[in-house]
């Protein structure tokens, strides 16, 4: 047996430093609704309960945002949904969607930085080897929860 261990040595959890505050959920998805990660806090059960329902929700209406805003190419876009308390930010690279839910009042300085810094590795990790020609395998994903627990407190 493989230990889950073993199958994410791919990270190289580097040095120590503040863990940026705020966020409440993290998903990663394809164009089309697909999952590919998400990592929500304990407390968010409403979230994590209706993962999948609100992946597909997040491809629907970036595509129809589009439809309605402009095409990628106009430079108007959406990037996030005010809900209250909480935001929803969304933005895409190539065939990749990451959404993050945030709670308003909690964010740290450091927050959009940590953010960027995740989005990159995820890019730098997976698009060549398991997006580019995804064949439906998910598993090599979940070790990409390492990286969200190194720069969030969730």
């Amino acid at each position: 047996m493989i230990n889950s261990d073993d199958k994410c040595q791919e990270f190289n959890l580097e040095g120590n430093f503040p863990k940026a505050n705020g966020l409440i959920g993290f998903l990663v998805l394809d164009k089309t609704g697909l999952l590919y990660f998400s990592k929500v806090a304990k407390n968010q059960l409403r979230i994590e309960k209706n993962i999948f329902q609100i992946a597909g929700f997040i491809s629907a209406i970036l595509i129809y945002s589009q439809d309605l805003i402009g095409s990628e190419d106009s430079g108007i876009k959406l990037e996030d949904v005010n809900l209250g308390n909480h935001h929803l930010y969304v933005c895409s690279r190539g065939k990749v969607i990451f959404a993050y839910f945030v709670e308003k009042h909690r964010i740290s300085d450091n927050f959009k930085s940590c953010v960027q810094i995740v989005i990159e590795k995820f890019i730098d990790t997976y698009y060549n080897s398991h997006i580019k020609n995804f064949k439906g395998e998910v598993s090599p994903f979940h070790c990409f929860d390492r990286i969200i627990n190194q720069y969030f407190e969730i």
